[in-house]
């Protein structure tokens, strides 16, 4: 229904064509057109292509394969046209393995490129009578024949064929491959004839190549290549041996006569290792198995050393075994033993055999007896009782000190010929170093120390002298003062610095196979290693204790018999009379002969046996100097200041004579070499900690 009430009016409506409403003319292109352009587009990708393109020649091997290369490729004639870059390339030929690889293409115009594939393996059938037939393809076991045999890599190979009692047969095969089967025949020839066999006894088991062929007599095959014959009977030794035959032939084999077998001697002792004798042969060492010759009586003899010999007698059947046990007899003899400490511990061959003096029972063989005290050194030896003779030995043990020290030479001697003596101080004796205050001639520096020395150490018992020091400095010279030289060989050496004499120390320990004493850097010491045995100069405190201490620990003042001044007597080389021509100060009535310094030990030794300890030349020492007084209990094995400027210098020499110098508690400093100053060596008798 319409709504008249809501329904427009209707108007009139004008048809009249618009003049610019006109009939238009049609745009669209037509098919001729889209042809024209797409075959211009192809056209100019050709040519673009064509102009990029690069040209390459395969080299295909076999030629018949057939190739397919990924991507944009024109293919004319042999050319294939790609782009530069990476392709993949596929090709496959009948009776090939497929190839995939990948080929660049680079912007050289033209290109070859080797295409080769791998050709598949043959098979071969082989054609054959027998069976079981090895075959081996170039000399490996590859398999059995007739059959066919897969997988054989084209070309020549070598082929043989194998089978027992026949003939090896060769052949050259060449192998056409690309999966390709052909075949061959083969034949293999007889390889053997036959032997009749006899033997004496009848009935021997005869076995041709380890296969049981029979009993003799019998006729069996034998290889012309040769096989190996085996013949057993009980009681008999087994026959072995090569038998060959011309193949195609019979014939006869000489009468085989067996040997009787061995029987056996099974030989035990007690104790074992004795050694064994059959028929006055060596046998061997018990426990021992041994083959004899059957039906007759075999002389056994057993000896170990400590027993006693055991002979025994033995016979055998074929092939059976006797067994024969022997109890050795010990031969005894008697050692009386006396030790000390009473309570000290015996042992032998490492068994208790109580404490005290004893009589031993012991075989009659070398045993090794040890002697033991916790506290002492275990002392061992080798003895070997005589039977019938008792042996007397007495022990006596060192304690652990007196071994120690038993084991340390009382006298050293350097590989460049100075003589050291040992010292063993009582580090219960102290002595004073410097000089009371009120003694004549003591000087500021010379303040009173109590020390001990508990350390053993060695000394020299001479001073170094220019021949000995040369070894090291060869062009070192000690120089020589108004026409009197100080550089002869036996003089001591003159003119030598501190650091010097330390450093000759360090090549005489290097000399020796001995640590270093002194620690140097760039040529120069820079510390001292206390723990080292190895050579070094004397401490203050040793040297004065070696020059001033008599043996009953009496401290002098002078090195002659009285405490007077002047001496009364020539004891060592001073500033004598000799010298009064180049020397200021001399001693009056005083000639010791020698103007310079002596030959080193031309005078008494002290009493200790040192030389030359107050004269001759003053001696470097190894503390750096100081004069600091020290108070309180004395002072054990001082090794003088931790630093300082100088060292210290003990001793007179043949320039001085004063009363002051000739004390034996003069001291003096320096770092300089002078030419009345030397000095001796010294050394610990073993590292920190291991003297006793």
């Amino acid at each position: 229904m319409v709504d008249k009430h809501n329904t427009p009016p209707l108007t009139a409506t004008d048809f009249t064509p618009l003049k610019s409403q006109a009939k238009k003319r049609s745009t669209r292109p037509s098919g001729a057109m889209l042809f024209t352009t797409a075959f211009t587009l192809i056209a100019v990708v050709i040519l673009i292509f064509l102009f990029t393109a690069r040209a390459i020649i395969l080299r295909l091997d076999p030629t018949t394969a057939v190739v397919d290369i990924s991507g944009l490729a024109f293919h004319i004639g042999d050319n294939y046209l790609l782009l530069s870059g990476e392709h993949q390339l596929n090709a496959q030929a009948p009776g090939y393995y497929p190839l995939s690889k990948t080929i660049q293409v680079t912007d050289q115009a033209t290109q070859e490129i080797d295409i080769d594939l791998q050709p598949l393996p043959g098979n071969l059938l082989i054609n054959a009578s027998l069976n079981d037939i090895q075959v081996l393809i170039d000399d490996q076991l590859t398999g059995t024949a007739p059959g066919t045999l897969e997988g054989i890599s084209r070309g020549a190979h070598s082929l043989e064929f194998r089978k027992y009692r026949y003939f090896s047969l060769r052949q050259e095969v060449d192998i056409q491959g690309l999966g390709k089967t052909q075949a061959i025949d083969i034949s293999l020839q007889p390889a053997w004839g036959h032997i009749d066999f006899i033997s004496v006894p009848a009935g021997a088991e005869l076995f041709i190549d380890d296969r049981l062929i029979g009993q003799t007599p019998i006729t069996a095959e034998v290889l012309e290549t040769g096989s190996q014959l085996t013949l057993k009977a009980t009681g008999y030794k087994t026959l072995q041996q090569q038998v060959t035959v011309k193949a195609g032939t019979k014939t006869e084999y000489p009468l085989i006569e067996m040997i009787v077998a061995d029987g056996r001697i099974a030989i035990n002792s007690s104790p074992a290792g004795a050694s064994i004798t059959i028929d006055k042969k060596f046998a061997g060492i018990t426990p021992l198995v041994v083959d004899v010759a059957p039906f007759k009586k075999h002389s056994v003899d057993l000896f170990l050393e400590g027993y006693l010999k055991a002979s025994r007698s033995v016979s055998v059947k074929p092939q059976q075994q006797a067994d024969l046990g022997v109890d050795l007899t010990p031969n005894i003899g008697t050692v009386r033993l006396t030790v000390s400490p009473a309570d000290a511990t015996i042992k032998v061959d490492g068994n208790n055999q109580g404490r005290g003096s004893q009589t031993l029972s012991l075989n009659a063989k070398p045993h090794n007896i040890s002697i033991e005290k916790s506290g002492y050194e275990t002392k061992s030896m080798t003895v070997t009782p005589r039977p019938g003779h008792q042996q007397a030995l007495s022990v006596k043990l060192l304690t652990l000190q007196q071994a120690y020290w038993a084991s340390r030479p009382a006298a050293a001697k350097s590989s460049v010929g100075i003589n050291l003596k040992l010292f063993r101080p009582n580090p219960q004796s102290a002595f004073m170093l410097g000089a009371p205050r009120r003694q004549p001639g003591r000087r500021a520096n010379e303040a009173e120390r109590s020390v001990a020395l508990q350390r053993p150490f060695y000394l020299a018992t001479h001073e170094t002298t220019n021949a000995q020091y040369k070894r090291w400095k060869e062009e070192h010279s000690s120089t020589a003062i108004k026409g009197q030289t100080l550089g002869m060989n036996d003089q001591p050496v003159a003119k030598v610095s501190w650091e010097n004499a330390a450093l000759f120390c360090n090549w005489l320990s290097r000399k020796d196979g001995l640590p270093a004493f002194y620690n140097v850097e760039q040529g120069r010491i820079l510390s001292f290693n206390w723990d080292a045995h190895g050579y070094r100069l004397p401490t203050e405190a040793e040297w004065a204790w070696a020059a001033k201490i008599d043996l009953q620990s009496k401290s002098h003042i002078f090195p002659w018999s009285n405490d007077l001044y002047p001496p009364l007597e020539v004891t060592d080389n001073y500033a004598d009379q000799s010298a009064s021509g180049f020397i200021t100060f001399t001693l009056p009535n005083y000639n010791d002969q020698y103007p310079v310094s002596a030959v080193v030990g031309s005078f008494k030794p002290n009493s200790k046996g040192l030389y030359d300890m107050s004269g001759n030349v003053a001696e470097w020492v190894n503390d750096y100097f100081d004069i600091r007084p020290q108070r309180g209990e004395p002072e054990l094995d001082p090794r003088g200041p931790q630093q300082g400027t100088k060292h210290a210098i003990r001793g007179a020499s043949w320039a001085l004579a004063s009363r002051t110098e000739l004390r034996l508690s003069y001291r003096d400093s320096g770092n300089d070499g002078r030419i009345d100053l030397g000095f001796r060596i010294a050394r610990y008798v073993d590292k920190s900690g291991s003297d006793l």
